[in-house]
């Protein structure tokens, strides 16, 4: 059998795809957690906490970018991660669910994408 020998910049590629669904898998675990399984088991709030925790400085960082300003930064933050876990109203959770998979997402691709540089 032949093997199979990936190019860096496939390698690269697949390196950033990966990164951007696992990131991009955290506020969809933390909004599933909340609104369905945490309820009835509420020690499963904790990873609510830790997939927020893990999103919330990116978040922060990339609204900082755009707000220039660091409370405001914070103040979308608490509030888009807030609304996602605890309106009642589905379409602002889904909102803030799609908003926020996809500043992850996008962050984790341009991170992985740094960390493995392609050789020519």
């Amino acid at each position: 059998m032949k093997k199979l020998a990936l190019k860096q910049s496939q390698k690269k590629g697949a390196n950033q795809f990966l990164a951007a669904i696992a990131a991009g898998f955290l506020p969809v675990a933390s909004y599933y957690l909340a609104h369905v399984e945490a309820p009835m088991k509420p020690y499963l709030f904790t990873l609510v906490a830790a997939a927020l925790g893990y999103s919330a400085p990116t978040l922060a960082k990339w609204a900082e970018s755009w707000t220039r300003n660091v409370w405001k930064a914070w103040a979308f933050t608490l509030l888009l991660e807030g609304v996602m876990v605890f309106s009642h109203c589905i379409a602002l959770n889904l909102t803030g669910l799609a908003i926020l998979v996809s500043i992850n997402g996008v962050n984790a691709w341009a991170q992985a994408g740094k960390l493995c540089k392609v050789r020519a």
